[in-house]
């Protein structure tokens, strides 16, 4: 052997050092691994896509769309509400607390809240649902129904208030029958906390519309839609009263309010459903109610205002009455119908008489004012104003309180009391009453000081005039009472007039700025559907096969054996056909290259490399029987024979011997047992133990021999050392088929004289268990140089990671030897599978004894 191939041969066993140093651990979500499953389970891919993609498809063709619907809404501030830092400073000042906004985070608080939506939900009728008879599923319909169903407004209230402890449904069934209509109707009763559900159902016939039906749960209404659809007898409608309530919550859940920008009062409205137009009616109609409830807000002090001023007129009216009564009797008694003109005295009496009563006048209203306020009944209610009081603090009190009232109104239709901001406000309107009392305490005594300096000099005109005649004097009198109730007379009557251009100037307080819109579809999502079925259709076949392989506790192919294992893995022997197998189940023959002789030749290939120089004894041995041990060995060993190497075959399971079966001969007779109890063995001793395999004339048999009772104690003694040691001078190669070192100690016993020991297991049959004992044995180096066999495996199956039928062998079974160069592919049986490839393009064909060692 020239020394450029020895260089070689050193090079590859470094390599083989190297690679042994640690195992191979693939993760199974590994490329390959992945490619490979694909590949070995297209037909379950294949399948898992078909059921995905069509259940994502009938998901999309069947189920409810939801679409989005959005606007904006401008909400206007009041004048005396929007933001003047100077004003809110002097209010600081004056009154000595700060005002309270409600803010657009208010409004947007009041426009979500269940009162509204349910006035939106009852204004449009949306508590009835419509459906029409579909071939799969009923089709929701919206405003295009042929007959719309009602119920009277006491009974659907009624429904409302139930919802505390149950829900009731009211289904109606409408199908036509030649000119009438056959309506079937029931109440659907569903208690909380309980799972049973109470149906009851009755069949009337209508043969008119409109037409009214009394039920025991109300009276149902039954109007033909002039714009909906044509009613047909192959169809039929579905209708389903609900409580009002229920749907406003069910429309606030899907409802999204949130301003713009802290800037700006303008609040963006979003809004999903099922059906398109509905949500661009439910949008609309809510920023209707939402003004419609902001006006009645605002009317609400003009309404006050208004009932106060038609009190005190008719108190006035009653007054002014009087007075012409007496003015008419003093003239019916004096016999006179006119007055002379008064002197000064008098004219500055009438004068002073004029702003006493106008004094008195300011006196009787804040007493009626305090009165008012002081009573419990009025409290938290509006109080009146622009009646004619002339106390500036007063009046900007008074306004004050009852726009902070208003506000707490409103918020209290969308919160309760313990709210923070209703508290807040309840303690502003507190302060501010307190602040009314002073103020008109204190304007009660202004005017009655007032009052008490006219007094005084009304009377000293009035002693000027006192002998003036009694009938002047009380017709000065009752005439000055008369100016003072007239004037005052008229002054409400303008006050009436103002408060009712104010009333009926009422503007808007939101609009709408930007029409409600469609936006699209929100769900499903046919992008996101389809995607997560194609996700689906790969994660669930890949999940049931991880799940699968990660219970299978047997060895099923080459990645399984070298993720447990760091021995080397020198082959992969397929299941042999009977086609290829001669006698006694020899599978390699001479002059053949089939796949199963490739297989033995790369077998041989490697364990040329793993055997030093003058290293012949090649082990065989397994965790347990019917792995294939005796049939590795025996192929093996008649694939050296076919290299002219003399072989001899010793069979040294001698408690179950199986080479004699396999090689259509006696085990009992003669024996390696024969030599092992003699006293001495000799060169001639041995020769006459040894018979020809009738296979190849350079294989040669040592069979077990007689069976003896104590087969460890033999093998033992130094007769096996030494027949062992005689072999080997006899024979190129050695090779020993010995017991599973699983079930006894035979194998330790006579691995002390192998040079190479192969641990032989068998695909679907030996568990991954038993390679625990075997990196144990080789860790402890009870067994010299291991390595591992795969045996039993079927090329036609596919399995997870391994596709036998295209993998390592396949080209090479199907297109002969000219295709061999895929050959290299089988150096993933194991690290040596790098020697295999560096030994073809080394050596090519030439015979193996050149690369013996």
């Amino acid at each position: 052997m020239s020394d450029e191939k020895k260089i070689s041969i050193e090079e590859l066993e470094d390599l083989l050092e190297d690679n042994q140093d640690g195992p191979r651990k693939n993760s199974w979500f590994s490329l390959p691994n992945l490619f490979a499953l694909l590949v070995l389970n297209w037909q379950w891919f294949l399948l898992s896509f078909i059921i995905c993609i069509s259940a994502a498809l009938l998901y999309i063709r069947y189920s409810n769309p939801v679409y989005k619907i959005s606007g904006r809404l401008l909400v206007k501030e009041e004048d005396n509400r929007r933001y003047n830092p100077t004003q809110m400073l002097a209010n600081m000042q004056d009154l000595g607390f700060l005002s309270n906004s409600t803010g657009i985070d208010n409004e947007v608080e009041v426009i979500q809240s269940r009162v509204l939506m349910r006035e939106a939900v009852k204004d449009l009728k949306l508590y009835t649902e419509y459906k029409r008879e579909g071939r799969v599923k009923n089709v929701l319909v919206y405003a295009k129904q042929p007959i719309s169903v009602d119920l009277d407004p006491l009974h659907l209230d009624s429904l409302d208030k139930m919802l505390l402890d149950e829900t009731r449904l009211i289904n109606v069934e409408m199908s036509k029958e030649n000119d009438s209509t056959i309506v079937v109707y029931g109440q659907l009763i569903k208690k909380k906390g309980r799972s049973e559900e109470e149906v009851e159902t009755i069949a009337r016939r209508i043969k008119t519309l409109p037409s009214s039906i009394n039920t025991a749960f109300g009276t149902l209404t039954f109007t033909k839609n002039l714009n909906g659809e044509e009613f047909t007898s192959d169809r039929k409608w579905y209708a389903t009263i609900m409580p009002p309530m229920q749907v406003a919550t069910n429309y606030l859940d899907r409802l999204t309010v949130e301003p713009t920008s802290k800037l700006t009062s303008i609040a963006e409205l979003s809004l999903q459903d099922q059906n398109v137009h509905r949500g661009l009616d439910f949008m609309a109609q809510l920023a209707e109610v939402y003004n419609r409830q902001a006006n009645a807000d605002k009317n609400e002090i003009a309404m006050r205002t208004s009932e106060f001023i038609n009190e005190r007129m008719a108190s006035l009216n009653q007054e002014l009455g009087t007075s012409d009564s007496k003015i008419e009797n003093i003239k019916r008694q004096s016999g006179v119908t006119t007055l002379g003109d008064a002197s000064q005295s008098v004219s500055m009496s009438n004068q002073f008489s004029a702003r006493l009563s106008e004094a008195n006048s300011q006196v009787e209203m804040l007493d009626y004012l305090r009165e008012y306020v002081n009573n419990p009944k009025n409290k938290y209610d509006i109080i009146p104003s622009n009646v004619g009081l002339t106390d500036g603090a007063s009046v900007a009190l008074i306004n004050n309180y009852n726009q902070a009232v208003q506000d707490r109104n409103r918020l209290l239709k969308s919160a309760t009391e313990e709210a923070p901001q209703v508290q807040t406000l309840t303690a502003t309107i507190d302060e501010l009453q307190s602040s009314i009392r002073t103020a008109l305490m204190q304007a009660r005594r202004s005017a009655d000081i007032n009052r008490q300096g006219i007094a005084s000099q009304y009377s000293m005109f009035q002693g000027r005039v006192s002998n003036a005649p009694v009938a002047e004097r009380v017709m000065t009198e009752v005439g000055r009472e008369q100016d003072v109730k007239s004037g005052l007379y008229l002054m409400l009557l303008q006050k009436r007039e103002e408060n009712s251009i104010a009333l009926a100037a009422t503007a808007d307080k939101g609009k709408l700025i930007d029409e409600p819109l469609y936006e699209g579809q929100v769900s499903p999502k046919k992008a996101i559907v389809l995607g997560g079925a194609l996700v689906a259709a790969f994660f669930i076949p890949t999940l049931c096969l991880f799940l699968v392989s990660l219970f299978r506790y047997k060895i099923e192919g080459h990645e399984d054996l070298a993720n447990i294992t760091d021995l080397p893995i020198i082959a992969d022997v397929a299941v042999a056909s009977d086609k290829v197998k001669s006698k006694a189940g020899i599978v390699v023959q001479a002059n053949k290259n089939n796949q199963i002789d490739e297989i033995f030749r790369s077998m041989r290939t490697n364990i040329q490399f793993m055997l030093k120089e003058g290293e012949h004894t090649i082990l065989f041995t397994s965790s347990t029987s019917g792995e294939g041990k005796t049939f590795c060995a025996a192929n093996l060993a008649v694939s050296f024979a076919l290299l002219g190497k003399k072989v001899v075959l010793c069979g040294l399971d001698i408690r179950k011997p199986a080479l004699g079966r396999l090689f259509g001969t006696s085990d009992r007779e003669a024996g390696i047992t024969k030599l092992l109890t003699a006293s001495k063995v000799t060169r001639e001793d041995i020769m006459r133990q040894i018979q020809p395999s009738g296979v190849n004339p350079n294989l040669d048999l040592m069979l077990a021999g007689p069976t003896p009772p104590n087969p460890t104690e033999l093998l033992a003694r130094d007769n096996f050392v030494t027949t062992i040691e005689m072999l080997k001078q006899e024979y190129d190669y050695v090779i020993l088929d010995t017991a599973p070192v699983g079930l006894v100690t035979d194998t330790l016993q006579i691995g002390r004289t192998a040079d190479l020991s192969i641990f032989v297991c068998r695909a679907d049959y030996t568990p991954k268990s038993a390679f625990g004992m075997l990196n144990t044995l080789a860790r402890d180096k009870k067994l010299p140089n291991p390595c591992v066999v795969l045996n039993g495996i079927d090329m036609s199956k596919r399995k997870y990671g391994y596709y036998y039928g295209y993998g390592n062998y396949g080209k090479y079974g199907r297109y002969g030897y000219g295709r061999y160069g895929n050959y290299g592919n089988y150096g993933n049986y194991g690290n040596y599978g790098q020697y295999g490839q560096y030994a073809e393009s080394h050596y090519g064909n030439k015979d193996d004894d050149s690369i013996k060692k």
